[in-house]
């Protein structure tokens, strides 16, 4: 079944049935959209499914749901692999694109460290703001292009950090 969608339309992505509104369509195949977290990325139209306003409601679905214990144990380890700890007075950031974002396999390369620049910035205010004394960003070892858009972002910060003896992290210190 071919779904057409509007700008402004409200969408469910199928693999976790999150609420989403579509910002714009490139062309027939791809999206960019906002979910209810506020992150906006790019996905390809035969992962989202038209939201209908008027039966997604509990008067439609009931107010009760049998949940499997399959389910349950999705929802931990969904849980353990959280993209961010934060300890009181220090936080850490996983910026792996699989932690951020589950809809990235039919992304650019450019768009996925869109994406974890957007969040690594969101988290580096949320700490300042927050008043803590230190951040581990967790950028990976790879190429080094991401650590490298990192510490561009952290000089504008005018921050001093320091990276990890494997190279795989940078400690800020804040």
């Amino acid at each position: 079944m071919i779904f057409s969608f509007s700008i402004g339309e409200k969408v469910v992505l199928k693999k976790d049935r999150d609420i989403a509104e579509v910002l714009l369509l490139i062309g027939d195949s791809k999206a960019k959209i906002r979910d209810e977290n506020g992150f906006e990325y790019y996905i390809s139209l035969n992962e989202i499914l038209p939201l209908d306003v008027e039966t997604y409601n509990s008067k439609s679905y009931g107010n009760t749901f049998n949940i499997k214990e399959e389910d349950l144990n999705l929802n931990k380890k969904k849980n353990l692999s959280s993209s961010k700890s934060d300890n009181g007075l220090k936080v850490k950031i996983d910026l792996h694109i699989e932690k951020i974002n589950s809809y990235f396999h039919h992304m650019q390369n450019s768009e996925i460290v869109q994406i974890q620049m957007d969040y690594c910035r969101k988290e580096l205010d949320l700490a300042i703001v927050k008043g803590r004394q230190s951040i581990e960003i967790i950028h990976g070892i790879g190429k080094g292009v991401l650590m490298n858009e990192v510490h561009k972002l952290l000089d504008l910060y005018n921050l001093r950090y320091y990276v990890s003896n494997d190279s795989g992290s940078t400690e800020v210190i804040l």
